[in-house]
Order: C-alpha cells, then sequence, then structure tokens
C-alpha cells in the first residue's frame, strides 16, 4: 500500500509533523518519499516594477520565495533524515497549494499523500476551508492528515 509516499510542507509545525510521520511510513515500508512544497505565484504592482526599473533591478523577486523555500525543504528534510529514509526526493511547485498536491500526485503514481492539519494560511482556510480538507476531497489515493 506505501510504496511511493508525498509529503507536502509548508514550513509550519504540523507540515514539519507530517514530514516526520511521512518519513517514519516510508523506513517502515521501505517506500520512496517525495517532499513537495507548493509555492504561490507573486505578483507586483505597477508602483514595485517601476521602483524596480529605477534602481536597474530586474526579474522578479524570486531570491526570497527561493530562499524561504529552500529552508521548508530543509526542515522537512531533518525531520526525514533521522528516520533513515534512503529514498528522498524533493520537488518545488508553484500554484494553488491543494490542487497542485493532487495534480503531482496523479502525474506521479502517488498512493499516499501525507500532510499536516493545518499550515501557515490560517486566514485563508478559515474563509475557504483547509488545504488538507481539499486535498482529501480531490485526491484519488490515501491521505493521511497529521495534526
Amino acid at each position: 500500500m506505501f510504496k511511493n509516499i508525498l509529503c507536502a510542507v509548508d514550513g509550519s509545525d504540523h507540515s514539519l509533523r507530517a514530514a516526520k510521520a511521512a518519513a517514519e511510513l516510508a523506513a517502515q515500508f521501505n517506500a520512496k518519499l517525495t517532499i513537495l512544497a507548493v509555492t504561490k505565484q507573486i505578483k507586483l504592482s505597477t508602483e514595485i516594477r517601476r521602483y524596480m526599473e529605477m534602481e536597474h533591478l530586474s526579474g522578479e523577486p524570486q531570491y526570497v520565495l527561493d530562499d524561504y523555500t529552500e529552508q521548508v525543504i530543509e526542515g522537512a528534510l531533518e525531520a526525514a533524515d533521522h528516520d533513515g529514509v534512503s529514498n528522498i526526493k524533493t520537488v518545488v511547485k508553484e500554484g494553488p497549494p491543494a490542487r497542485t498536491i493532487v495534480k503531482y500526485a496523479d502525474r506521479h503514481d502517488i498512493d499516499t499523500i501525507v500532510l499536516g492539519s493545518r499550515g501557515l494560511g490560517d486566514i485563508e482556510s478559515a474563509l475557504l476551508g483547509s488545504v488538507s480538507h481539499k486535498v482529501a476531497s480531490l485526491s484519488k489515493c490515501t491521505v493521511v492528515t497529521v495534526r
């Protein structure tokens, strides 16, 4: 049953506990573990774009996003490393979190998704429903929600 596990992380305490649980499952069943961080696209206002042009700054402020995403992935890898999991892959995708997680799972033959019950988007989830709830509703595979 547990051969290809996907763990979605966002840096929250719940997602780090999910990474630990996913690593324990992967170690117990000798499964492949993929750690996925989903980032949102950064949209810049016209004023910020003008400022960047005046200061001769080019591109998007991805360096901030990349640094934070790297910290999220590293934290999840630390949690997974303590359980001796050897087959770990890390992936960063951009898009709406729940749909991106489910889409990745569908396309990569994932049989189990592990994620935290609460993430960093508490205000958004209070209004629109949590990512974990959406993933559980949309996914075709087993979803483990960690508290």
